[in-house]
């Protein structure tokens, strides 16, 4: 025990010392290339023993320890593994010996401060992952000690400058966490909040359509690779799809974390009463104008004067897709559908994917309430394009379906519409499990409309035959009997 906490001491100090050492511009294995490549054997070695080990505590080397701290101070370029292998070491030392975790967290920051210095870019990519490891250090100082926040919020916050790209969920996460933590004690003001949450979620939001062009990419590459025969490029295209569509998940899941936490903050009445305040301030700032639109049109707040207000100054002051958004909404709140439809068709050419969506969305629905049902299908699977990944647009459509079914005469043929409407829900729950539980809710209201088995047969069909609806619906579907 006593010789575990002297090399404990040993590394901290030696840690402390290593400026000088780092500082040296000397080849890759530093000043003594015969001891810098010694060491890595040794501590690479053993290493890989308490790797296999599940870094069991009983199975770690302090002559692993040590051969690694020389490899650190004294050849700091030698290999990236220095610094993801050292986390894990320092993580060790915290779990056991919590007392003491400050000191190991403090080298968790210099090792991260040297990485971003001597490998500031990806050797995979040849790109810069400087903002990517100051995402990373914020994201270890607040996971190990939530009362470091302002720090974690600073580093985190900087990384946000630097490339936003580069933020993994985890670190998305931590800034919001570490930002409320600076509001609720009184280090930073109600409205940072609110302005990180709308810049993170923007964030995720560009995240998303990324991966949803890369989908659409691979797609059609994999279609040309079947229409070839290559079934090996499908199968690997089948993985790439695979492993995009699961980031697209975990974006989504950090954008409902996003919301949850906001949540508390995210009442109409403290959102108008903050902005208000900030708008009276500075009542011709764009970027605020924007903020206030695009929030309070999120957090459904949009009766309120604040948002007219904001919408029309936006559009004063520079008229664009996100100003004819938000006049949109308005109009859409008045129940002017012709109106809000011309708003909702300017802002389409917004180069934002999420209020793209939302326009798209939006303007079916102001041709739904016009009755035109066929052009608001036609928009809805324009807003399916936008967000491939999105459900909505297809319950959007079935909603369509059902409500049409008046339109057609004969006891088949009025109940065909069901059978469409519940296609576009299962399509719906296909690409968007976020959306099950509605989907499964119109599926059982449809479902219940179904003609009978008796109709069916009394009317020359049979379960699973295919049928085609008719009038402005036009797709084939498939006959089923009400259960």
């Amino acid at each position: 025990m006593k010789t575990k906490r002297f090399v404990l001491i040993a590394v901290m100090f030696g840690m402390a010392m290593s400026v000088s050492a780092q500082e040296a511009k000397e080849s890759k294995y530093g000043a003594d290339s015969v001891a810098c490549v010694t060491n890595l054997s040794i501590y690479g070695e053993a290493y890989k023993q308490w790797e296999a080990s599940k870094f069991a505590p009983e199975s770690i080397s302090m002559e692993m320890v040590k051969a690694w701290r020389e490899v650190f101070l004294n050849c700091p370029r030698s290999s990236q593994l220095i610094y993801t292998r050292g986390e894990k070491i320092m993580e060790y030392f915290i779990r056991t010996n919590p007392k003491e975790k400050d000191a190991y967290i403090d080298t968790i920051c210099m090792m991260m401060d040297n990485r971003a210095k001597y490998f500031p870019t990806d050797p995979k990519t040849g790109t810069s992952q400087v903002a990517n490891i100051m995402g990373r250090k914020g994201l270890l100082i607040y996971t190990y000690n939530k009362n470091r926040y302002e720090e974690a919020y600073n580093v985190l916050k900087s990384a946000v400058e630097l490339d936003p790209s580069q933020l993994q969920g985890a670190y998305i996460d931590a800034y919001f966490k570490a930002t409320i933590d600076m509001v609720n004690n009184d280090k930073a003001e109600k409205m940072t909040v609110i302005n990180v949450y709308q810049e993170l979620a923007e964030v995720v939001d560009d995240n998303i359509k990324v991966l949803a062009e890369n989908v659409t990419q691979l797609e059609e590459a994999k279609a040309d690779a079947e229409t070839s025969g290559d079934a090996d490029a499908v199968s690997g295209f089948d993985k790439q799809i695979e492993k995009a569509e699961k980031s697209i998940n975990i974006n989504k899941g950090v954008k409902s974390n996003l919301d949850n936490l906001f949540q508390p903050y995210a009442s109409c009445e403290d959102l108008i009463k903050v902005f208000s305040a900030k708008m009276a301030e500075t009542p011709d700032d764009v970027v605020l104008l924007k903020r206030i639109t695009t929030i309070l049109d999120k957090k459904d707040c949009t009766d309120s004067k604040l948002f007219l207000d904001a919408a029309v100054k936006l559009n004063e002051l520079e008229p664009s897709p996100e100003a004819s958004y938000s006049l949109g909404i308005k109009f859409f709140k008045d129940k002017k559908w012709s109106d809000a439809a011309t708003f909702f068709e300017q802002a389409t050419k917004t180069e934002n994917n999420d209020r793209r969506y939302r326009a798209y969305r939006n303007l079916g629905m102001c041709y739904q309430n016009m009755g035109s049902l066929s052009r608001a299908r036609d928009i809805f699977r324009r807003s399916a394009q936008v967000d491939p990944t999105n459900g909505e647009p297809y319950l959007l459509i079935a909603m369509l379906y059902a409500e049409s079914s008046k339109q057609f005469s004969g006891e088949i043929e009025s109940k065909a519409v069901y059978w469409a409407a519940v296609d576009k829900c299962n399509k719906a729950k296909a690409v968007d499990p976020s959306c099950s539980e509605k989907a499964n809710g119109l599926i059982r209201a449809y479902t219940a409309a179904f003609p009978s088995m008796e109709t069916i047969f009394f009317n020359d069909y049979s379960e699973g035959q295919s049928f085609q609806v008719g009038g402005w619906i036009g797709e084939s579907t498939t006959i089923r009997a009400k259960r």
